[in-house]
């Protein structure tokens, strides 16, 4: 019977041990408030498709333009310029013999023309095969795989990130080297997804950081002297 209440007092001893102090527990839920001020998955979404120049619209509107692109015809303009100038001299030899011929001897038909020429060519051709099926389409169609890729990516990416911060909020490592490793992971978690938002997320981040010194230099400036 000793042993059975010792039992049960030490579960309760170790549970009154883990349940924490109403001071740690206010600045947990300290933590995990300041948690949601930071952007959300949905903004990161958005920041990584901005950044890639990738988005729902822009995939739709490539893709109706190219099924309707056969109808555009395919216009060609040529032209050229040209200068020409003919002479032509006749005689009749009928009226004038090789004896006689000489320097006072005139052409019995002169002939001439010159004059400049200018050309221009057009045409209009249509592919109207184009109208049925055009392969441009299946191109348009791997950008919509790779906006989805960057979706899932961003996701994974930000709840790796968040779920390693509430563990270390509610589990503190106890020791240093354990610690370190998870700081080092968040900060990878944390580069990762700034290179996918182009250096949006750090700056969100600082922009953050910087409003909640302010409050907290606000706060202790309000607060009275003990």
């Amino acid at each position: 019977m000793f042993q059975k209440w010792s039992w049960i007092g030490g579960i309760a001893l170790s549970l009154l041990l883990v349940v924490p102090t109403d001071s740690a527990q206010d600045a947990i839920d300290q933590h995990l408030s300041e948690l949601k001020m930071e952007p959300s998955v949905r903004h990161v979404q958005e920041a990584a498709l901005r950044y890639f120049r990738v988005n729902g619209a822009q995939v739709t509107s490539m893709r109706t333009r190219a099924s309707w692109k056969a109808i555009v015809p395919v216009m060609e303009v040529s032209g050229g310029f040209a200068r020409s100038s003919v002479d032509e001299d006749t005689f009749n030899y009928e009226v004038y013999n090789v004896e006689n011929r000489g320097t006072n001897q005139v052409p019995w038909v002169l002939k001439g023309s010159s004059g400049d020429a200018f050309e221009i060519r057009g045409k209009l051709a249509w592919n109207l095969p184009q109208l049925i099926f055009n392969a441009e389409e299946l191109d348009v169609a791997s950008l919509a795989g790779l906006m989805e890729g960057l979706l899932k990516e961003a996701t994974r990416l930000y709840f790796m990130r968040r779920r390693l911060q509430v563990d270390l909020i509610l589990t503190p490592p106890t020791d240093r080297a354990t610690y370190l490793s998870k700081q080092l992971r968040l900060e990878e978690l944390t580069g990762l997804i700034d290179a996918m938002t182009g250096g949006w997320f750090q700056r969100s981040l600082g922009s953050l950081a910087a409003k909640r010194q302010r409050s907290r230099v606000l706060g202790s400036a309000a607060r009275p002297a003990k």
